[in-house]
């Protein structure tokens, strides 16, 4: 039962906020009891999933957002402020559905830097060219990339030129122009000629590897607002903390 509601969250947002706009139009039509009504439904209905998640929280001990939301809904329930109560459901529920879409959205971005890094170098050892998986380069190796090639880890060009898609790394869909001396990063491709390469940062190192880890940190990170909401709950509101110590006990 609690899988299928948290299932269609999605459909009990948009369910709940159908509701609240008619709540407002029955508002303006004189219909005072009628919008109450909705507004009420609106409420509960939004508010089972928040209600849900606050539960298992304390189930865990925890306290979290949830629960302060919902003692903050059954309050404004008691006072009959529905408009507050139905409101803050909506808009909850709603940050969440945005949330996870934003998470969505950087997890496909990510899946796609994935995809894109290199998986082996072509490398010069004992005067011969060596297909080697890229976790195999080392400082200081000589890497072959011809037109079409990506190149897999950071260096300088000490051989040839070449027009390189540093899109990746730089965001700018136009090709550069490489040549001797210039320096080169991992996840770019060559377009079209051909150059040598002295490898100067490989693994991790790389700037392309950054990139992925700065996207996993943004990914996992908790936004400013939820820490903010976290400490102020659990420093400032003594009362969950109460309810979890006597659910525990019971």
């Amino acid at each position: 039962m609690i899988k299928k509601i948290n299932s269609h969250k999605n459909h009990i947002t948009a369910v709940s906020g159908i509701l609240i706009v008619f709540g407002y139009i029955m508002k303006f039509a004189g219909m005072e009891e009628i919008r109450n009504i909705l507004l009420i439904i609106a409420s509960v209905l939004a508010s089972i999933p928040i209600a849900i998640k606050a539960w298992q929280a304390l189930r865990m001990k925890a306290f979290s957002i949830e629960l302060l939301v919902t003692i903050a809904v059954i309050g404004a329930l008691y006072l009959k402020e529905y408009t507050e109560s139905s409101v803050v459901t909506f808009l909850f529920l709603f940050g969440a559905y945005l949330e996870a879409r934003t998470l969505e959205k950087t997890r496909s971005s990510l899946k796609s830097l994935i995809e894109m890094a290199p998986q082996e170098a072509t490398v010069i050892r004992d005067n011969k060219e060596v297909n080697v998986p890229v976790d195999e380069v080392e400082v200081g190796d000589r890497i072959v990339i011809r037109s079409g090639g990506k190149i897999a880890v950071d260096g300088i060009i000490v051989s040839g030129k070449a027009t390189i898609n540093e899109a990746a790394i730089t965001g700018e869909s136009v090709p550069a122009s490489k040549k001797e001396n210039d320096r080169v990063f991992s996840g770019t491709i060559v377009d079209s000629g051909y150059i040598e390469m002295i490898a100067e940062k490989v693994g991790d190192d790389t700037t392309f590897a950054k990139i992925i880890e700065l996207v996993e940190e943004a990914q996992e990170a908790k936004s400013k607002a939820q820490r903010f909401l976290d400490k102020f709950a659990n420093i400032y509101t003594p009362l969950p903390r109460c309810i979890s110590n006597w659910s525990s006990s019971v």
